[in-house]
């Protein structure tokens, strides 16, 4: 507060001496003129103190008018506020695929509760770079947690209102050594149970089926119908996918575009399919009903699965109720497997490799846009592929020139 606007108060709050500066016209009325700015500004009032009291809050606007605008100013010199962005970028992220969600969203609020009270201008290269190296996480969560913070910065600068010229993020070199998270293949005695389940399949040994013969991520698999096969060529068609908002399902794209694709329909499935061929066309395989499987339903049937074959473990899981105004406490015991869906997808990658399918060929199979994916998340050296590699350099290195 200035040093005017303080003593307009203080001669508010003191009676005594509300006239003190105040010119009394004839009419009786108190009035003060005071200049600012060059120009003159007139308070008047039959009430002494009221003369003050405007005075008082012209004062103040002025001063949050001048506040204001040194926010502004501030605004376009050091950019708005990192949560302001982040907060607009959380936006966009709500209304992307429900996996999106998943992944960002966490990214968001991490990067919120870093950089959230300063400015977009003032956060540099190094400082991210700090910041991802104190994560202490994975180099797939670290590299996410990079891409967020360049597409707040991207926001920042596409944005009409703030139409930014500053992304450090794009500056950002990830750190080096970070630990790789590789999720495994399923185990060889697993794969085997799968193999026998489908001599005489019931609707839930089908689950583990189609991701073992088809590699196909656990939404996509979850969207194939019957109509879906071309049994005729022995092929499947993948053209979708499943997401579960709030449980329930809802079709949506594929993960990628690349994602659209065409696959061999390997006998071992055909032959778990053969007693549901007569079903209608429309039937989605998991769950063997006209509508995709709930969240909560292939979840159940999937650790049934793998609890009848004894690759499963119980969780207790504490629930809490009112009652009457009281807290009741309930435990249950939920089953769950030791083996997820998206294993399989990697099992099969090393499948096609085993089988001497050409990268280019497996790489459009899979569904992946590039190779690096296949190589550097999916790919796991077997003692079986290396000691076919040592073979065919041995038949190389003694055969005659």
């Amino acid at each position: 507060m200035s040093k005017m606007s303080m003593l307009a108060n203080q001669i508010c709050a003191n009676p005594s001496i509300p006239s003190e500066g105040l010119r009394q016209k004839a009419n009786g009325v108190y009035e003060l003129i005071k200049t600012h700015n060059g120009r003159q500004k007139s308070f008047s009032s039959k009430s002494p103190e009221e003369v003050w009291e405007k005075y008082a809050a012209y004062l103040k606007r002025r001063e949050d008018e001048e506040l204001e605008s040194q926010n502004q100013e501030a605004t376009r010199e050091r950019g708005p506020l990192f949560e302001a962005v982040a907060e607009r970028y959380r936006e966009k992220v709500l209304n992307m695929r429900n996996g999106t969600q998943r992944s960002y969203l966490p990214a968001v609020e991490r990067a919120i509760k870093e950089f959230g009270n300063r400015r977009m201008k003032e956060i540099e290269p190094w400082q991210i770079k700090d910041f991802l190296n104190r994560m202490g996480a994975a180099k797939t969560t670290v590299s996410n947690q990079k891409s967020v913070i360049n597409s707040i910065y991207q926001l920042y600068i596409d944005d009409p209102e703030w139409h930014g010229d500053y992304n450090p993020a794009a500056l950002t070199k990830m750190p080096r050594n970070l630990p790789r998270s590789r999720r495994e293949p399923p185990k060889p005695e697993q794969i085997a149970v799968v193999k026998e389940a489908a001599k005489n399949p019931g609707v839930d040994d089908l689950i583990p089926i189609i991701y073992l013969c088809t590699g196909g991520r656990r939404g996509e698999g979850c969207a194939i119908q019957l109509q879906n096969i071309d049994w005729e060529n022995n092929i499947i068609h993948i053209d979708k996918a499943v997401e579960w908002p709030h449980n329930q399902p809802e079709i949506t794209q594929t993960k990628t575009d690349a994602g659209i694709r065409r696959l061999p329909l390997l006998k071992l499935m055909r032959d778990a399919l053969e007693p549901y061929r007569a079903a209608p066309p429309e039937t989605y395989i998991i769950g063997m009903g006209s509508k995709p499987v709930t969240q909560s339903q292939y979840e159940r049937a999937w650790a049934r699965f793998w609890r009848k074959h004894g690759f499963a473990r119980p969780v207790v899981r504490e629930y809490k109720h009112e009652k009457n105004g009281k807290i009741y406490t309930t435990h249950k015991t939920d089953w769950k497997a030791d083996v997820c869906a998206h294993q399989f997808r990697h099992e099969y990658v090393c499948m096609l490799c085993e089988a001497n399918v050409k990268e280019e060929i497996a790489i459009q199979i899979v569904g992946h846009a590039n190779a690096q994916m296949v190589h550097e998340v999916y790919m796991h050296l077997r003692p079986s592929m290396l000691l076919e590699a040592g073979r065919l350099m041995d038949d190389y290195m003694s055969a005659e020139k």
